[in-house]
Protein backbone atom coordinates (compact mmCIF):
# COMPACT_ATOMS: atom_id res chain seq x y z
CA UNK A 1 0.00 0.00 0.00
CA UNK A 2 1.06 3.52 -0.76
CA UNK A 3 3.10 5.72 2.04
CA UNK A 4 1.74 8.93 0.78
CA UNK A 5 -1.30 11.05 0.72
CA UNK A 6 -3.26 12.72 -1.97
CA UNK A 7 -3.18 16.81 -1.80
CA UNK A 8 -6.55 16.40 -2.52
CA UNK A 9 -7.03 14.65 0.42
CA UNK A 10 -5.01 17.57 2.27
CA UNK A 11 -8.04 20.09 0.58
CA UNK A 12 -10.87 18.58 2.17
CA UNK A 13 -9.31 18.73 5.19
CA UNK A 14 -9.19 22.09 4.93
CA UNK A 15 -5.70 22.99 3.72
CA UNK A 16 -6.72 26.27 1.44
CA UNK A 17 -3.68 28.63 2.30
CA UNK A 18 -1.44 29.46 -0.96
CA UNK A 19 1.52 27.32 -1.40
CA UNK A 20 4.70 28.60 0.18
CA UNK A 21 7.20 30.40 -1.48
CA UNK A 22 10.69 28.79 -2.13
CA UNK A 23 12.49 31.25 0.33
CA UNK A 24 9.72 30.33 3.20
CA UNK A 25 10.38 26.76 2.77
CA UNK A 26 13.78 27.36 3.03
CA UNK A 27 14.10 29.41 6.23
CA UNK A 28 12.08 26.58 7.87
CA UNK A 29 14.04 23.60 6.15
CA UNK A 30 17.76 25.04 5.04
CA UNK A 31 19.74 22.28 3.33
CA UNK A 32 17.38 20.30 4.22
CA UNK A 33 15.00 21.29 1.16
CA UNK A 34 17.37 20.09 -0.83
CA UNK A 35 16.55 16.65 0.56
CA UNK A 36 13.15 17.07 -0.05
CA UNK A 37 14.04 17.81 -3.91
CA UNK A 38 16.30 14.48 -3.73
CA UNK A 39 13.47 12.48 -2.15
CA UNK A 40 10.99 14.32 -5.41
CA UNK A 41 13.34 13.04 -7.76
CA UNK A 42 13.86 9.25 -6.44
CA UNK A 43 9.96 8.92 -5.64
CA UNK A 44 8.71 5.39 -6.93
CA UNK A 45 6.52 5.57 -10.02
CA UNK A 46 3.39 5.71 -8.13
CA UNK A 47 3.73 8.13 -5.77
CA UNK A 48 5.13 10.11 -8.99
CA UNK A 49 2.51 9.82 -10.76
CA UNK A 50 -0.29 10.70 -7.83
CA UNK A 51 1.67 13.47 -7.45
CA UNK A 52 1.76 14.81 -10.94
CA UNK A 53 -1.82 14.31 -10.81
CA UNK A 54 -2.08 16.87 -7.78
CA UNK A 55 0.25 18.88 -9.32
CA UNK A 56 -2.25 19.35 -12.07
CA UNK A 57 -5.71 20.04 -9.79
CA UNK A 58 -3.16 23.00 -8.50
CA UNK A 59 -1.77 23.99 -11.21
CA UNK A 60 -3.51 23.36 -13.95
CA UNK A 61 -3.62 20.29 -16.63
CA UNK A 62 -1.10 22.09 -18.90
CA UNK A 63 1.56 22.25 -16.01
CA UNK A 64 0.82 18.80 -14.92
CA UNK A 65 1.87 17.37 -18.59
CA UNK A 66 5.01 19.43 -18.68
CA UNK A 67 6.08 18.24 -15.71
CA UNK A 68 5.54 14.67 -16.40
CA UNK A 69 7.19 15.31 -20.25
CA UNK A 70 10.46 17.39 -18.66
CA UNK A 71 10.66 15.16 -15.60
CA UNK A 72 13.37 12.91 -16.69
CA UNK A 73 15.70 16.04 -18.09
CA UNK A 74 14.83 18.02 -14.53
CA UNK A 75 16.85 14.12 -12.54
CA UNK A 76 19.42 14.09 -15.55
CA UNK A 77 19.86 17.94 -14.87
CA UNK A 78 19.66 18.31 -19.10
CA UNK A 79 16.99 20.95 -18.07
CA UNK A 80 17.21 23.65 -15.25
CA UNK A 81 13.98 23.45 -12.37
CA UNK A 82 13.20 26.83 -12.99
CA UNK A 83 12.21 28.88 -9.45
CA UNK A 84 8.38 28.71 -10.22
CA UNK A 85 8.10 25.22 -10.92
CA UNK A 86 10.40 24.33 -7.53
CA UNK A 87 8.38 26.39 -5.62
CA UNK A 88 4.79 24.39 -6.30
CA UNK A 89 7.35 21.13 -6.21
CA UNK A 90 8.49 21.37 -3.03
CA UNK A 91 5.23 22.58 -1.63
CA UNK A 92 3.55 19.09 -2.55
CA UNK A 93 6.25 16.50 -2.05
CA UNK A 94 6.45 16.16 1.58
CA UNK A 95 3.51 13.80 1.83
CA UNK A 96 4.98 11.40 -0.87
CA UNK A 97 8.30 10.85 0.77
CA UNK A 98 9.16 7.93 2.81
CA UNK A 99 8.85 7.99 6.64
CA UNK A 100 12.86 7.05 6.66
CA UNK A 101 13.56 10.59 5.12
CA UNK A 102 11.07 12.52 6.81
CA UNK A 103 12.51 11.66 9.53
CA UNK A 104 15.96 12.63 8.55
CA UNK A 105 14.76 16.21 7.14
CA UNK A 106 13.31 16.46 10.36
CA UNK A 107 16.52 15.87 12.05
CA UNK A 108 17.93 18.18 10.23
CA UNK A 109 15.25 20.80 10.59
CA UNK A 110 15.46 20.43 14.86
CA UNK A 111 19.28 20.34 14.37
CA UNK A 112 19.22 24.13 12.26
CA UNK A 113 17.19 25.56 14.47
CA UNK A 114 17.92 24.66 17.99
CA UNK A 115 18.44 27.48 20.46
CA UNK A 116 21.93 27.45 21.92
CA UNK A 117 20.41 27.01 25.71
CA UNK A 118 21.95 26.85 28.92
CA UNK A 119 26.00 27.35 29.13
CA UNK A 120 27.82 25.20 31.69
CA UNK A 121 31.44 25.96 32.90
CA UNK A 122 33.67 23.13 35.17
CA UNK A 123 37.35 23.80 36.38
CA UNK A 124 39.24 20.50 37.19
CA UNK A 125 42.43 21.06 39.22
CA UNK A 126 44.68 18.60 37.85
CA UNK A 127 46.55 17.89 41.39
CA UNK A 128 42.83 17.15 43.13
CA UNK A 129 40.88 16.31 40.04
CA UNK A 130 37.97 14.18 41.67
CA UNK A 131 35.77 17.46 43.18
CA UNK A 132 35.85 18.72 39.58
CA UNK A 133 34.88 15.28 38.16
CA UNK A 134 31.92 14.78 40.75
CA UNK A 135 30.69 18.92 39.98
CA UNK A 136 30.73 17.07 36.30
CA UNK A 137 28.92 14.33 37.07
CA UNK A 138 26.65 16.55 39.04
CA UNK A 139 26.31 19.10 35.76
CA UNK A 140 25.51 16.30 33.19
CA UNK A 141 22.89 14.95 34.95
CA UNK A 142 21.19 18.24 35.32
CA UNK A 143 21.95 19.22 31.94
CA UNK A 144 20.13 15.64 31.24
CA UNK A 145 16.77 16.45 32.98
CA UNK A 146 16.27 19.73 31.35
CA UNK A 147 13.59 19.40 28.67
CA UNK A 148 15.38 19.99 25.42
CA UNK A 149 11.91 20.73 23.36
CA UNK A 150 11.90 23.63 25.88
CA UNK A 151 14.82 24.98 23.15
CA UNK A 152 12.91 25.26 20.08
CA UNK A 153 11.11 27.82 19.03
CA UNK A 154 7.93 27.79 16.85
CA UNK A 155 9.15 27.60 13.70
CA UNK A 156 10.82 24.43 13.78
CA UNK A 157 7.08 23.00 14.85
CA UNK A 158 5.53 24.88 11.81
CA UNK A 159 7.98 22.77 9.63
CA UNK A 160 7.31 19.06 11.61
CA UNK A 161 3.42 20.02 10.76
CA UNK A 162 4.06 20.52 7.58
CA UNK A 163 6.08 18.04 6.59
CA UNK A 164 3.46 15.25 8.00
CA UNK A 165 0.39 16.67 6.35
CA UNK A 166 -0.87 19.29 8.66
CA UNK A 167 -1.51 16.53 11.07
CA UNK A 168 -0.66 18.22 14.95
CA UNK A 169 -0.51 14.93 16.54
CA UNK A 170 2.08 13.94 14.26
CA UNK A 171 3.98 16.22 13.71
CA UNK A 172 4.09 16.34 17.59
CA UNK A 173 4.97 12.39 17.94
CA UNK A 174 7.34 12.94 15.20
CA UNK A 175 9.19 15.68 16.40
CA UNK A 176 9.50 14.34 19.93
CA UNK A 177 11.10 11.43 18.23
CA UNK A 178 13.48 13.19 15.91
CA UNK A 179 14.53 14.88 19.20
CA UNK A 180 14.82 11.78 20.75
CA UNK A 181 17.33 10.56 18.87
CA UNK A 182 18.99 13.68 18.11
CA UNK A 183 19.56 13.97 21.96
CA UNK A 184 20.62 9.93 22.34
CA UNK A 185 23.11 11.08 19.76
CA UNK A 186 24.88 13.94 21.48
CA UNK A 187 24.40 12.38 24.92
CA UNK A 188 26.34 9.30 24.04
CA UNK A 189 29.21 11.32 22.68
CA UNK A 190 29.27 13.92 25.56
CA UNK A 191 29.89 11.08 27.77
CA UNK A 192 32.31 8.72 25.39
CA UNK A 193 34.66 12.22 25.39
CA UNK A 194 34.04 13.14 28.85
CA UNK A 195 35.11 9.66 30.62
CA UNK A 196 37.77 9.56 27.97
CA UNK A 197 39.26 12.95 29.34
CA UNK A 198 39.35 11.97 32.93
CA UNK A 199 41.22 8.61 31.94
CA UNK A 200 43.35 11.36 30.34
CA UNK A 201 43.48 13.37 32.88
CA UNK A 202 44.00 10.26 36.22
CA UNK A 203 46.89 9.20 33.57
CA UNK A 204 48.88 12.58 34.04
CA UNK A 205 48.93 12.62 30.30
CA UNK A 206 47.52 16.12 30.00
CA UNK A 207 48.53 19.00 32.34
CA UNK A 208 46.10 21.86 31.10
CA UNK A 209 43.79 22.07 28.73
CA UNK A 210 40.22 23.60 27.32
CA UNK A 211 37.45 21.60 26.78
CA UNK A 212 33.65 21.98 25.02
CA UNK A 213 31.04 19.48 24.36
CA UNK A 214 27.24 20.02 23.34
CA UNK A 215 24.63 18.17 24.99
CA UNK A 216 20.68 18.66 24.32
CA UNK A 217 19.87 21.39 26.76
CA UNK A 218 22.96 23.47 26.33
CA UNK A 219 26.60 23.70 26.16
CA UNK A 220 29.68 22.37 28.79
CA UNK A 221 33.11 23.91 29.07
CA UNK A 222 35.68 21.87 31.18
CA UNK A 223 38.99 23.57 31.55
CA UNK A 224 41.50 21.46 33.53
CA UNK A 225 44.33 23.70 35.13
CA UNK A 226 47.85 23.37 36.94
CA UNK A 227 46.94 25.12 40.13
CA UNK A 228 49.84 28.11 40.92
CA UNK A 229 52.34 27.86 43.90
CA UNK A 230 49.95 30.49 45.32
CA UNK A 231 47.04 28.33 45.54
CA UNK A 232 48.42 25.21 46.38
CA UNK A 233 49.96 27.30 49.31
CA UNK A 234 46.24 27.97 50.54
CA UNK A 235 44.88 24.65 49.99
CA UNK A 236 47.85 23.52 51.72
CA UNK A 237 47.25 25.65 54.79
CA UNK A 238 43.52 24.91 54.34
CA UNK A 239 44.16 21.22 55.01
CA UNK A 240 46.68 22.23 57.57
CA UNK A 241 44.24 24.05 59.81
CA UNK A 242 41.18 22.23 59.61
CA UNK A 243 39.54 25.04 56.37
Amino acid sequence: MAYYRSYRTWRSRGFDSKPSKYSVLAKLFGPAVKEIRTGFEGLDPDALDELFTDYGSVHGDSAERYARKTFAKWKSGQTKLSGQTMERLIELVPPYLSPQLRMSILRAVVNLHKKSGVFRSIRINIDEPQQGFNELSDTLNQMKKEDPLAHLPENVMKAATWLYDDDITAARSMLAEAERLENESLRAGAEKELELLKRTIKAGQVRSASYSVQMPAGSLSVTIYSPSVIEKAFRFAGKLFGN
